[in-house]
């Protein structure tokens, strides 16, 4: 048989429940702040996982403006590429324009779906709008 607990001892742990949380810090108490060490014992892996995740992302840099007026900017594109699945990206670079059929294209860097890296040598090629390459 359980024994039954008299109203002054349910007073009396009541009461002492009241004066532990009167004592510790408010926020804490409610929930509302990180108490010291984290919040669980692992809790420093996720305070850090929240820190993480509600960091700012970066903002991509804008480009200079054109260093003279023979430079190019072509903005990052996705083109199609013999013998790989999907399109290919190419970020955004600056070319130098020969005359009104060439442009002189700087070595480019290309990104498969995949994570893969595609490289293309520099040289003088076609405006941007009218080639199929980066």
């Amino acid at each position: 048989m359980r024994p039954r607990h008299s109203p002054v001892t349910r007073w009396f742990t009541l009461l002492a429940v009241l004066a532990v949380c009167s004592v510790t810090d408010p926020l804490i108490a409610r929930g509302q702040a990180t108490p010291p060490g984290g919040t669980t014992p692992g809790g420093k892996i996720f305070d850090r996982l929240r820190e993480d995740t509600t960091r700012p992302v970066p903002q991509v840099p804008r480009p200079s403006p054109a260093p003279g007026a023979d430079m190019l900017w072509v903005p990052g594109r996705h083109v199609r590429v013999p013998g790989v699945e999907g399109d290919v990206f190419v970020p955004g670079h600056w070319e130098q324009r020969l005359s009104d059929r060439e442009v002189r294209v700087p070595p480019l860097t290309g990104y498969t779906p995949d994570g893969r890296m595609i490289q293309w040598p520099g040289g003088t090629q076609p405006p941007p709008h009218q080639r199929q390459s980066p």
